[in-house]
């Protein structure tokens, strides 16, 4: 499952998702609301919730009842610190297309999910988690337009891998842009040591990738080769498990004629259900794909998020 809130205070919008995914099946809920008087602590849009416990450490993320048979009550523990990451700055003919600071969270969660009067029961044993939080200024947001040259004249790249995957030593980061044949762009990349291993950040130096498609650019499995800026290798391993959450059903990228940070009234709440998800067979879940990897690294074995912006 995925959710997200995002914040537009020049729109005056907050809006925000929530998406579920089996192998068979997306579940989409959308929510946009005014923002009333500038108050953004308030994190509530229709039956989407989100509420901060404890700053950098406990969330609780709610979906209440809705017209779409899905609901949950969850809280997410993180269980490292933090990773910060580069800030994104770029300028294309006068304008900042980007002015982008993020960093990367990992955790557990607890509590349960319904879907179609099924209880799932979640449990931090078994149920990992990440968070990304990101604030500034980037494209495609408030209005649907056509950013092909913004892309090209920011040297940005038509394509983007974003992965956050953790273990039990340690969890990665890193986000890689390129042209559509492999030419690197934009990246960055650290990894976050686990307490007990000294909890420090280290920087990547470079990333060496190989992917394993199917047809159709069907992502299977990835090795990266992870070089630190210390020397150090790690020799990580991603294997996609049988669920990818496609997050135009978040509103990346627009649906139905509207996108993020978009007026859209007082209060809008809509969803759908796609069966199958897969984009190979639904064109309307085409778009940036969050693929949910079982991780490997020397004997560890952990779980996360392997982000694409092609493919299927």
């Amino acid at each position: 499952m995925a959710s997200g809130i995002g914040v537009y205070p020049n729109t005056g919008v907050m809006d925000g998702f929530a998406v579920i995914g089996t192998p068979d099946l997306q579940v989409n809920v959308r929510g946009s609301r005014e923002l009333v008087a500038g108050d953004r602590d308030c994190m509530t849009i229709g039956p989407i919730h989100a509420e901060i416990l404890d700053p950098k450490k406990r969330w609780r993320f709610r979906l209440e009842e809705n017209d779409y048979g899905v609901s949950y009550d969850l809280t997410y523990q993180a269980n490292f610190e933090a990773l910060e990451t580069k800030r994104l700055i770029s300028i294309v003919e006068d304008r900042r297309v980007w002015g982008w600071s993020h960093f990367g969270h990992v955790g557990r969660v607890e509590g349960w999910l319904k879907l179609d009067g099924n209880t799932i029961k979640l449990d931090p044993a078994q149920h990992w988690a990440v968070r990304d939080r990101s604030w500034g200024v980037r494209p495609g947001i408030a209005v649907i337009e056509d950013m092909t040259e913004w892309f090209k004249q920011a040297r940005w790249g038509t394509r983007h891998n974003w992965v956050c995957v953790q273990l039990e030593s340690f969890y990665l980061w890193y986000f890689q842009t390129q042209e559509t044949d492999e030419t690197p762009r934009f990246f960055d990349g650290l990894v976050r040591w686990h307490p007990s291993h000294g909890g420090q950040q280290e920087a990547v130096a470079k990333i060496v990738r190989r992917f394993d498609f199917g047809p159709e650019e069907f992502f299977r499995e990835l090795e990266v080769d992870v070089h630190l800026e210390s020397g150090r290798v790690l020799p990580v391993k991603m294997r996609r498990l049988p669920t990818t959450t496609h997050l135009r059903g978040a509103n990346y990228g627009g649906k139905d004629g509207a996108i993020h940070g978009m007026p859209q009234g007082p209060l809008k709440v809509v969803g759908e259900r796609w069966q199958p998800a897969d984009s190979r067979v639904t064109a309307a879940s085409m778009g940036l794909q969050d693929h949910v990897v079982e991780v490997t690294c020397a004997k560890e074995r952990g779980y996360g998020i392997c982000e694409l912006s092609y493919g299927t």
